[in-house]
């Protein structure tokens, strides 16, 4: 069967010169901030609300991951099947507001149950921003433009992040100390979000990459992606397994630092946004040019191998669960979250290039339901059975390192099978 090669909406061609390209990429930009920034808001916060609330680490665990990661893995077909058919401004500006709403209602909340629908409401709205927003970079950027598209966008998405950790250890710190500090401070990281959902307002958006919108039964769409299932099956599985390792540096490095390290919260905040601000912006842009690169000269397959190589790279960082140093853990953090961001980022833009253009939402939000339910249904679990598994809470930073060391060479090995059984070197190649 002969893959029909997509027919690129080139920024030229929907009406945009390069200032309007990079001005609409910004925006889009914004709302990943406001993504990342949502669900990343109560991260630093972790330790006082579960000492306040006198919550277990398996709940911290439930609340920011299974009660998000199901429920979002039960929508992705619903959403990805309104990113192909609905316009996708609106729905992006109704996600900002639902994020922001659960967020205030987590600042005022304290039963375990109401909590958990709250974290839900503000981490699904959160996380459904990501495959809209690769929806509409996909259109605005041709293939071979991608990867540094992707990287805009991803780079927004980190700076969220930073901004959440670097905000929220502040403001904890600066406030009286006292139970439910940590409440004015999820208050005020909410805030916001209510810029970005006005900014939002100046987005156009793109024609699709077809001309329409599909019509076609999701049994006809998903026969579309037989010639290319093998790659789209390694690229899923290996962005997955990385996301698993970033998951588990998000969710649970702050209780590390203030644990075995003794951290106070504004210099773990400080610590963390500048991890998410160095890895934010070498990983991506590294990912970024050479997905750009790799898709030139060579192709998925190139892309693939290469994916394999930097995994393997990326194995020997995680070990900063077992040093000692402050600054070497530092040091180690920053590095292996930022290696890790560079596979992301250079998995996500090989996907989009895979993705047939008419289900290239569909296929997103299904790759965001695996990445969720690997990167919070599982990851922090994870953590928190492996500590308990080593012996307790003392233990947070050797089972953050052991998760990290066994999912890159896994990732590796997911990549690399993928480009030794990949029918053509070309990503819209004869299969």
């Amino acid at each position: 069967m002969t893959i029909v090669a997509e027919t690129p909406v080139s920024r030229a061609s929907a009406g945009l010169g390069a200032r309007a390209y990079w001005g609409q990429l910004l925006v889009l930009a914004s709302a990943m901030a406001a993504a990342g920034h949502a669900r990343t808001a109560l991260s630093p916060l972790q330790e006082a609300m579960r000492l306040d609330l006198g919550f277990t680490d398996t709940q911290m665990a439930l609340l920011q991951g299974a009660v998000i990661g199901a429920p979002i893995a039960l929508s992705a077909i619903p959403l990805g099947l309104a990113i192909d058919r609905w316009n996708r401004k609106r729905l992006l500006i109704a996600l900002v507001l639902l994020s922001a709403l659960g967020s205030a209602l987590t600042a005022v909340l304290s039963d375990f149950t109401a909590l958990a629908v709250a974290r839900c409401l503000a981490g699904v709205a959160a996380l459904s921003i990501v495959p809209v927003v690769l929806s509409l970079v996909s259109d605005l950027a041709v293939p071979e433009q991608r990867g540094g598209a992707t990287t805009v966008a991803i780079v927004g998405q980190v700076a969220g992040n930073a901004a959440a950790f670097a905000l929220g250890g502040a403001l904890l710190t600066a406030l009286p100390s006292a139970d439910g500090s940590w409440r004015i401070t999820m208050g005020w990281l909410t805030v916001p979000l209510l810029p970005v959902a006005l900014l939002l307002l100046i987005l156009r958006e793109p024609a699709r990459a077809q001309g329409e919108m599909p019509q076609a039964g999701l049994g006809a769409a998903l026969h579309g992606l037989r010639g290319r299932r093998r790659a789209l099956a390694a690229v899923t599985l290996g962005i997955m397994l990385t996301e698993t390792a970033i998951g588990a540096i998000l969710i649970w490095a702050a209780p590390f630092l203030a644990r075995q390290h003794a951290l106070p919260p504004d210099q773990i905040g400080t610590l963390m946004a500048l991890t998410m601000l160095a890895s934010g912006l070498i990983g991506p842009l590294l990912g970024g040019l050479l997905a750009d690169r790799s898709q030139r000269v060579g192709g998925p397959r190139l892309t693939l191998t290469m994916l394999a190589g930097l995994s393997l790279l990326a194995a020997p960082l995680a070990a900063f669960g077992w040093v000692s140093s402050t600054a070497l853990v530092a040091t180690l953090l920053i590095c292996s979250a930022t290696m890790l961001l560079a596979i992301a980022v250079m998995g996500i833009a090989l996907f989009t290039i895979l993705a047939p253009p008419a289900i290239r939402g569909l296929c997103s939000s299904l790759l965001m339901a695996g990445i969720l339910l690997f990167s919070l249904g599982l990851a922090p679990s994870l953590v928190s059975e492996t500590t308990r598994w080593l012996g307790g809470e003392g233990q947070l930073g050797a089972a953050l390192s052991l998760i990290g060391i066994t999912a890159s060479p896994l990732a590796a090995l997911v990549f690399g099978l993928g480009s030794r059984r990949s029918a053509a070197p070309n990503a819209l190649a004869t299969a």
